[in-house]
């Protein structure tokens, strides 16, 4: 398209020249006519010379009439290719804004959009702080970074920036959700549910009257569920991430990157905690996870005493540990075993001739345990031979009878101060999350002995 313009700039030049270099030939030629004919003797000239010479001054002045547009429309193409090239600079932005929409995401990873966006947050806080230099000691370099986040997170035309100024976008929320969930357990199996402002109540089953088959003719008998509400709540769980100094151009989105991954470990470890252990103390801020509410509602099977070693428990309790839950979360697709990933080690040791199949590994690195799916999660009682008094070491059942609450989408602030003896910045992540049962004979733990 510039060039195109500049083709037809140049071919205007080109005619403006021509007509003007004709023009002063024929007004020479015509000069040297009638200078000579006046050195001559008086100005006598004939009709056809007269007619000749208005001939020319009428070309002169039509020439000139058209010559006096050239400016005005040099002008507008001036304007046009300016406004195309702001065009361009827009189209180019709303691409690069939109990567994440159209590349997909990788495992592990968030689209290469996210992870700019991820990253300009982090420099336009850093900008925002006057310390961009802690980022990068390149001033260079520092005009690069600021360039691409203001670019990025479309602030060109801002010259201060506020925490609220930069919110993840929808569509990147969902990724870092995603990226949680391919990390951790409880957000990957349990029912998510949005929690707005104040308390959320889901429905929770209560009793359950069963169908019977009704005669002719005849009435219906009334059947009445007991029907509960779980409680969901917004508590705050978090962290902080480490990031190095002397961060250049080139590796922006490999710090997005770095940075939506490291927090989205951490962030599915907190939850997973807070979704198996919380017990119902200060600690978790009063809420119960699933091994508490098994306990609290008998779902549980406990080794004979003495069995306090994770070594100790047996096939049998596993099997019994079935026993234990409604059989809807047996026949559920969600159905499986939770275990710590060390138990590896002690399962192979479960198969005999009669059963050589009761645990099996497969191609893909998932496992079976008599034929259920086997999640490892490393938030339960690792496999060990030393006592581990009163532990959950395995979880069985369907957690999509369970609530995940969440309020809003992961949040990124940055501190300079954090660790400014390490020569490193922070970057803190915050969500709002709580977990509540929708059944709580959806899931049973197998615990070791109390002593």
């Amino acid at each position: 398209m510039e060039m195109r313009t500049e083709n037809m700039m140049r071919g205007l030049a080109v005619g403006l020249l021509a007509a003007v270099g004709w023009w002063i030939w024929r007004s020479l030629e015509a000069g040297t006519a009638v200078a000579g004919i006046l050195a001559v003797g008086p100005l006598v000239l004939t009709e056809e010379q007269v007619g000749e010479f208005q001939g020319i001054l009428g070309e002169i002045k039509g020439a000139w009439g058209e010559l006096k547009g050239v400016p005005a429309g040099l002008r507008e193409l001036r304007e046009e290719n300016d406004q195309m090239r702001q065009q361009l600079k827009d189209a180019r932005r709303s691409m690069l804004g939109r990567v994440g929409e159209v590349l997909p995401r990788r495992r592990g990873e968030v689209g290469d959009g996210c992870a700019r966006h991820v990253a300009a947050t982090f420099i336009a806080h850093c900008e925002r702080s006057g310390k961009l230099d802690a980022l990068c000691s390149v001033s260079a370099q520092r005009d690069a970074l600021a360039g691409f986040a203001r670019e990025t997170l479309n602030l060109s035309t801002r010259t201060a920036l506020g925490t609220s100024d930069v919110p993840l976008p929808v569509q990147y929320g969902r990724e870092i959700r995603e990226l949680i969930s391919d990390y951790g357990v409880a957000r990957s199996r349990m029912t998510p549910y949005p929690i707005g402002m104040g308390t959320a109540r889901p429905a929770r089953m209560g009793m359950r009257p069963a169908f019977s088959s009704v005669a002719m003719s005849a009435a219906f008998n009334e059947r009445s569920p007991s029907m509960d509400f779980a409680s969901l709540e917004s508590h705050k769980i978090g962290g902080v991430v480490r990031l190095p100094r002397e961060i250049d151009e080139q590796s922006i989105v490999a710090m997005g990157q770095f940075l939506a991954r490291y927090g989205a470990i951490e962030f599915a470890r907190a939850e997973d905690s807070w979704a198996f252990l919380a017990d119902g103390t200060s600690t978790y801020e009063l809420v119960k996870g699933v091994v508490k509410v098994a306990r609290d509602n008998t779902r549980t099977v406990v080794l004979a005493t003495t069995k306090t070693k994770p070594s100790d428990a047996t096939l049998d309790d596993f099997r019994t540990l079935r026993t234990k839950v409604n059989k809807a979360a047996l026949n559920g697709r969600n159905s499986a075993y939770y275990l710590d990933s060390t138990w590896e080690v002690r399962l192979p040791a479960f198969r005999t001739a009669a059963e050589p199949n009761v645990y099996q590994r497969l191609a893909d690195g998932s496992a079976l345990l008599d034929g259920y799916p086997i999640v490892w999660t490393d938030v339960l009682e690792p496999y060990g031979i030393v006592a581990s008094a009163d532990k959950p070491l395995a979880v069985f059942g369907a957690l999509s009878f369970w609530w995940m609450g969440e309020h809003g989408m992961p949040r990124i602030d940055t501190s300079e101060h954090v660790w400014f003896t390490n020569d490193q910045l922070a970057v803190r992540f915050i969500e709002e999350i709580d977990f509540d049962y929708a059944a709580s004979d959806s899931t049973a733990a197998l615990i070791t002995a109390a002593s």
